[in-house]
């Protein structure tokens, strides 16, 4: 059930709950916020008492739905040299010393890097550091230096990033998937105002502010506790943040930190002065949803007629602003699930980067449209169909989806196609799918975090209810370290349903909104997995989903929780 307290025996602040203005305060939805273990004894990946298709058999190309899979068996554990270095307790302690800071905020692995091949680094730390440097000529492998120093030694955001890697692995060494001592990025719903009335809407975002959203002051403190744990990305999200007068400052104080700055917006905003203000404050990366190629059914799934038009020509505006990227992002459901190729194709003709699938998750709003969710076969086609588009070398495709990881491990034809590596893109090769495995797929709560706008910190934006904190009360590093749910995001062996047994569990540990959705339980399988189609089944049979030929009935998530069968 839904935990009342806001302070747990163990001193940390989080604790579950919907917040007073949220739909699911007002349908009495209930999570709980204890961790039963599985009482299944059978833990083989080849158990079928959760899916007709076991991961087991899926491996091993015995049980597949698709003929898009190779005919030889999925490799699932990839290895690189890089990792006995990893594991070495020398190498540990060298990775802790590198990784800390100076006087200057710097830590030694930034010197390193930067002065990496450097002819303009002083020659004191070119010489200094020249062992280390030896050390990266050997991993560099047959990328060649200009290469290398563009996508690493040049790209602060990536520094960034493995100063947190190091520190991680100096402290908890090499787990699969990795722990990490701070999130390498934030989701931040910087307000709740919004200027739309989408239908699903996980944020139960309004047109007025809700009371008790932080100041600038706080908002910029935040900041600088991010730049100062080495943090190298912050999306800024809502609501539509552009309505807010903290966004420019806000973005600002970021650049100091040489972060990536991305902006997730309904578009209708985004003016030609407007995209070239967010980008002259740092501002890199620009989101647009888009629910259909069609004005009518965007505008009717938004709530607000002409929106389509002022999208569009929002998203046209960033491709015309010199240093911003646009992507496109569109949230699939039964309505539109036809329209994904149309969409890809559209967001490439008017000039976007990336394509950003979103699953429809049933929390906010959306939980008055649970009928609109698609089927786990249904889920396993869109995938497969991704994963081609991002073999084909066209447009970039992300996906909220932690199953893309398995899809990419099976679909592509050769071991050096795309693999999707959790919420940091998508790479190419062995060296990919190793770092996917550390990454494992959903990062709720171990990769990234959620910061709500009255200061709240969940794992994800999908699971507000799941609050670890807030930082009016302590610094952002201690709510990301200190929180109930810390353990068990990070674990992946305390699962249910096929969660607790799959053979890809590294590479994608099962969407952790959407089984906490359904089960209400953070810990259940992800029912939309092909892998526990048997529990979607009696979730149909209990009326909180519905199959193909039921979709155009209602449905809603009643308040008793469906727990595992």
């Amino acid at each position: 059930m839904i935990s009342s307290g806001r302070e747990n025996p163990g001193g940390d602040s989080s604790y579950t709950a919907a917040a007073e203005h949220t739909t699911a305060a007002e349908l009495g939805k209930r999570y709980d916020h204890e961790f039963p273990p599985s009482t299944d004894a059978d833990k083989s990946a080849d158990r079928d008492t959760d899916g007709s298709v076991t991961s087991g058999g899926y491996a091993r190309q015995k049980d597949t739905l698709a003929d898009h899979i190779t005919p030889a068996a999925v490799r699932i554990d990839y290895h690189h040299p890089l990792e006995r270095w990893l594991a070495h307790p020398a190498f540990r302690r060298l990775l802790r010393r590198l990784a800390r800071k100076d006087r200057n905020g710097l830590t030694t692995l930034e010197r390193v890097i930067t002065s990496y091949r450097n002819p303009e680094a002083p020659t004191g730390e070119r010489v200094r550091y020249w062992p280390l440097h030896k050390l990266i000529d050997r991993f560099r492998g047959d990328t060649d230096v200009q290469t290398f120093r563009r996508r690493l030694a040049d790209h602060a955001p990536t520094v960034r990033g493995l100063v947190i890697v190091a520190r991680s692995v100096g402290e908890f060494g090499l787990t699969v998937p990795q722990r990490f001592s701070a999130p390498l990025f934030a989701v931040w719903n910087f307000t709740n105002r919004c200027n739309l009335s989408c239908r699903h809407c996980y944020q139960d975002s309004r047109h007025a502010a809700v009371s008790g959203e932080l100041s600038c002051d706080e908002k910029l403190d935040v900041i600088d506790q991010m730049g100062r744990a080495h943090m190298p990305m912050v999306a800024f999200s809502g609501g539509e943040p552009t309505l807010s007068k903290d966004l420019v400052p806000a973005i600002e104080r970021a650049r100091r930190y040489k972060m990536h700055v991305t902006l997730a917006t309904n578009g209708t905003t985004m003016t030609r002065d407007r995209a070239k203000q967010l980008a002259a404050a740092g501002l890199r990366y620009v989101e647009i949803s888009l629910d259909s190629v069609s004005p009518q059914t965007h505008d009717g799934f938004r709530g607000v007629p002409g929106m389509w038009e002022k999208a569009v020509s929002g998203a046209k505006n960033v491709v015309a602003t010199e240093g911003l990227r646009l992507g496109i992002a569109m949230c699939v459901h039964r309505d539109n699930i036809g329209e994904v190729e149309a969409m890809l194709d559209f967001a490439e003709r008017i000039g976007a980067g990336c394509f950003a699938h979103f699953n429809f998750i049933p929390v906010g709003r959306g939980l008055r449209m649970v009928s609109g969710d698609i089927t786990p076969d249904q889920r396993e086609r869109l995938l497969a169909m991704l994963n081609e588009r991002m073999q084909s070398g066209g447009i970039g495709v992300i996906s909220t989806a932690p199953q893309l990881g398995r899809v990419c491990l099976a679909g592509a034809a050769l071991e050096d196609g795309l693999t999707t590596c959790s919420h940091a893109g998508s790479g190419s090769g062995v060296k990919a799918r190793v770092v996917a495995k550390y990454l494992g797929g959903c990062g709720a709560g171990r990769t990234y975090i959620c910061i709500e706008p009255n200061g709240d910190v969940t794992p994800c934006v999908y699971l507000p209810h799941r609050v670890m904190g807030n930082v009016r009360d302590k610094p952002l590093m201690d709510i990301f370290r200190r929180s109930v749910f810390w353990d068990i995001l990070n674990d992946r062996d305390r699962r249910l349903h096929h969660c607790e047994v799959c053979a890809f569990r590294n590479y994608c540990g099962g969407c952790r909104a959407r089984a906490d959705a359904y089960f209400g339980q953070l810990h259940a399988g992800d029912p939309g997995c092909v892998f526990n189609g048997k529990h979607w089944n009696r979730l149909v049979e209990a009326g909180v989903a519905v199959m193909d030929s039921d979709a155009s009935e209602p449905a809603g998530i009643t308040p008793t929780r469906h727990g595992p069968a």
